[in-house]
């Protein structure tokens, strides 16, 4: 089922440049549930949701134990400056959530340490 714009609301007023936070990604006054048995007239990518920024750094140093013996310690940040990276905005027409955002696309900032013992 396709929805259709609004008749009374400008078209610059459907993007969430307009609004830009989770609660209102886009002005959901600008849209309406068409009749029953017709299509609307909303085409697709009409509303995108928010981009996605991450940043990974590994960072590795390498030891010789002895003659035959190595040791490497290695340190990985995941989303190493901790962007909230939100989802999709909620599309369904008949909920009370439409054009909200509600769940993060990534998580918060991960550490991993590890080492690792080659003879």
């Amino acid at each position: 089922m396709r929805i259709q714009f609004a008749q009374h609301i400008p078209a610059s007023r459907y993007s969430g440049l307009e609004t830009g936070n989770t609660n209102a990604w886009f002005n959901p006054a600008a849209f309406a549930t068409p009749a029953a048995y017709t299509f609307g007239n909303v085409g697709r990518n009409t509303v995108y949701g928010p981009g996605m920024q991450t940043m990974d750094l590994a960072l590795t140093r390498s030891f010789a134990v002895v003659e035959r013996v190595r040791l490497e310690m290695r340190a990985e940040a995941y989303n190493a400056l901790n962007h909230s990276n939100w989802g999709t905005p909620n599309r369904f027409v008949n909920t009370p959530q439409f054009g909200s955002i509600t769940e993060a696309t990534t998580p918060g900032r991960e550490f991993q340490l590890s080492a690792r013992l080659s003879f």
